[in-house]
């Protein structure tokens, strides 16, 4: 008989965000029959573009960084990034501009960043700055290869012994990844916008039969009386099947209206979930899990922003491509937004001009300007105006009760120009503005579906990362799995492509299909120029050699406690059977019986062999 084609593997991806897009190529690359539904008309979710009048403006992120992830996602689709994507090196890779007027520029060149540093920190900077970047190499390699590569599906993964022997060299009980981000080497920005690099990854997967259906948007998961995910429900009504779900909308969102018991055939005793968010009641269907439902809910978010578009009618030289503004209290700023959920009274801010480094972006002769203002996310009561609260430092910011998003826009767009126009030593700035849109939290809510607004996702605080935060799998629904900012590892366009290859990995474990060959180890920490450090070489060869020699030490710790019982194995059999300490006390002075470990008892001799070697092998094995 002819041989039979067996059917494909049918997944369908909720959302075409970075999680989403990346997820749908590589697991379209690796054979599967994938179909991606978007609520917008645009693929990208955040990472999408602004169009007016001959200006381009990325919506949300505008930097490549870690370019080694990007590097690993197209090497595991047998392509290359540059195959795909024009990359333009940013130097310098972002302008810091202070309240006194200073100026520091964080170049990418080595030499030219070693000479602005020893400018601001005297005789020794350089050195201080080698040391610093030694370590933080240290750390990026570190994540890359412990957490970022790696599921965490219980709390016993935190106890792997090669990660808890690295995990205080990353600090975890810092505020991790809580202020600004340290990229490893260079920063880039891809011709055309960050958007670039998502219809990259749609291209990719429609050339390996993946399709793509815009303005669809997903009302529910189904499931089987089993339990088993058995596709997804669209808006209109209409039933798609699959075998997988993947869901790369925001997971809180998700559990609080795309998991309800309505869409099992199990919906006995039915009781209805009020959710409390963004200043709104609402009444659903049962959810499938309301507690935990809830609990993610209540999980800590990152902050929100109010983002400015602006067309401008001329250039601002005096503007690089990625500037940051700091308030001159900005730690104050920043408690305001984090820890108070506001706007603050002085915003630091950041300002992108795309067309300083790639004309495209505007016409000739003017400027493309995009202002990030960072501000607390919705809060669940919030009323029609703003009031001012003084806390007991003296310090005044918005009553985060009372959030008046068009107020505090006014108030936002207000300030920002005043504190551009006085460190750059301009003016009429309002007046070059020939068009502008905005997002605010609600607007960042009602576009993709961010909860409270939040620009990305849950925290990363200690007990929101690895096994505290939740995994690619569904606790319950086998066969529905998450990708994204709220997902294991974290947030970041970077750290979602990372998320994406561990979501895939663990479907296709879960189908038992082998990973595509691509896969097949190759490191994803590539060198760039910012990667090759002056090592320390003694310390460096001290650990590398207590590293080699640490799972052969915990053998024969164990081994040794594992031969020690075997007195107790000796004594205990003795009549009348005789404690450990009496069973030591015996053998004072005199050598005991190689701990147990005679030909007299071969159980025990065999039994910490064994210890050994699988410790050695639990130690070994990634």
């Amino acid at each position: 008989m002819p041989d039979v084609a067996q059917p494909r593997n049918k997944v369908i991806i909720v959302g075409a965000g970075v999680g989403g897009t990346s997820t749908a190529a590589r697991l379209a690359h690796a054979g599967l029959d994938v179909e991606v539904y978007e609520k917008n008309e645009y693929s990208g979710g955040r990472c999408s573009l602004i169009y007016h009048d001959g200006y381009r403006f990325d919506q949300g992120p505008s930097l490549l960084l870690l370019r080694p992830l990007f590097d690993q996602l197209y090497s595991d689709l047998d392509t290359t990034l540059e195959e795909h994507i024009d990359l333009v090196q940013c130097n310098p890779n972002y302008v810091l501009h202070y309240h006194d007027g200073g100026k520091v520029v964080l170049s990418s060149d080595r030499a030219q960043l070693s000479r602005e540093v020893e400018k601001w920190d005297g005789v020794g900077g350089a050195d201080r700055l080698e040391g610093f970047l030694a370590e933080a190499a240290a750390h990026g390699s570190l994540s890359y290869d412990l957490v970022l590569s790696k599921t965490f599906n219980s709390l016993f993964s935190l106890l792997r012994p090669t990660f808890l022997a690295n995990a205080i060299r990353l600090h975890p009980y810092g505020n991790c990844f809580n202020g600004p981000k340290h990229a490893k080497g260079l920063s880039w920005y891809p011709i055309g916008g960050f958007h670039k690099v998502i219809q990259s990854l749609v291209d990719i997967a429609t050339s390996h039969g993946a399709r793509y259906s815009f303005s669809t948007p997903v009302s529910a998961v189904t499931y089987d009386h089993s339990g088993r995910a058995t596709g997804v429900r669209l808006s209109n009504g209409e039933w798609k099947s699959a075998d997988v779900v993947i869901v790369n909308a925001d997971l809180v969102w998700a559990y609080n209206n795309l998991f309800t018991k309505d869409d099992s055939q199990s919906n006995s005793g039915r009781k209805k979930a009020t959710i409390t968010e963004g200043g709104n009641d609402r009444e659903t269907s049962e959810l499938l899990d309301p507690k935990l439902a809830r609990r993610l809910l209540n999980k800590p978010h990152s902050c929100s922003s109010i983002s400015f578009y602006w067309a401008l009618d001329s250039l601002i030289p005096s503007l690089n491509a990625h500037n940051i503004f700091l308030a001159e209290d900005y730690k104050g700023s920043f408690d305001d937004i984090f820890k108070r959920k506001g706007m603050p009274r002085e915003p630091s801010f950041y300002v992108n001009v795309p067309s300083r480094i790639d004309p495209s972006a505007s016409p000739d002769g003017k400027d493309a300007i995009v202002v990030l203002v960072p501000v607390g996310h919705l809060l669940p009561s919030s009323g029609k105006e703003e009031t001012i609260k003084t806390f007991s430092n003296g310090s005044t910011v918005p009553d985060v009760d009372s959030q008046d998003w068009p107020s505090l826009v006014e108030r936002a767009r207000k300030q920002v120009i005043e504190i551009m126009e006085g460190r750059l030593g301009i003016k009429g700035l309002r007046e070059k503005i020939i068009w502008e849109e905005v997002n605010t939290p609600v607007t960042w809510k009602e576009k993709f579906n961010l909860t409270h607004g939040s620009i990305l996702g849950i925290t990363h605080d200690f007990f929101n990362v690895l096994s505290f935060r939740h995994q690619a799998r569904h606790p319950t629904v086998k066969g529905a799995y998450f990708v994204g900012a709220s997902a294991h590892p974290g947030t970041g366009v970077p750290i979602a492509i990372a998320g994406s290859k561990l979501c895939t990995e663990t479907v296709l474990s879960d189908l038992r299909i082998p990973r595509p060959e691509s896969y097949a180890s190759k490191r994803s920490t590539p060198k760039s120029s910012l990667d090759i450090q002056h090592r320390r070489d003694v310390l460096y060869v001290l650990e590398d050699i207590i590293s080699t020699l640490f799972p052969y030490m915990v053998g024969m710790i164990l081994m040794a406690i594992v031969g020690s019982g075997g007195l107790w194995y000796n004594g205990f059999f003795e009549d009348p059977p005789q404690p450990p300490a009496t069973i030591f006390q015996q053998y004072q002075g005199e050598t005991p019986p190689s701990l147990g470990l005679d030909l007299k008892s071969p159980v025990v001799l065999l039994g910490s062999l064994s210890v050994f070697i699988l410790s050695i092998l639990y130690i070994k094995l990634p």
